[in-house]
């Protein structure tokens, strides 16, 4: 019979946490990282838009197309205000998942570890069994050869 941790479960329940933590971790990195990623095409947008405004009123432009593209900017630069505020609850919600995930990760590695010590410690108590099971052969054997 081979070496059985009675804590099993327990060591398999941790590690399905830790990838539950892994997972949300991996999804609130990417949520901020869209996030920022809109934020720099919106500033970027927001950059081109404004140059071919100047542009356009450098060449003369009617007023009701100067009014379209002012609104265009207008609405960028708010959509992109709008990105900037939700940009430090993403943060928050990356580092409380990053929180979680150190702790499920601290959890399974102490289970682990004492999974560990008791395969070690099993693996001593069979060795010393094998060696007293080795030593009772030898005494009989030796004793068979000493009876007349």
């Amino acid at each position: 019979m081979g070496f059985v941790f009675r804590l099993q479960t327990v060591l398999d329940h941790r590690r399905h946490l830790e990838d539950l933590a892994l997972n949300e971790l991996a999804r609130c990195l990417k949520a901020q990282q869209d996030c920022e990623g809109q934020i720099a095409w919106m500033h970027e947008e927001l950059r081109r838009a404004r140059q071919e405004l100047s542009e356009k009123e450098a060449r003369g432009i009617r007023a009701q197309d100067y009014i379209l593209a002012n609104e265009y900017v207008t609405v960028i630069r708010l959509q992109a205000m709008r990105e900037q505020s939700r940009l430090p609850l993403l943060r928050l919600n990356t580092d409380q998942a990053r929180t979680l995930l150190l702790e499920a990760t601290r959890a399974r590695k102490v289970l682990e570890s004492l999974q560990d010590r008791h395969r070690a410690q099993w693996e001593r108590q069979q060795l010393v069994l094998e060696q007293k099971l080795l030593d009772e052969v030898a005494v009989g054997g030796f004793a068979r050869r000493q009876a007349p």
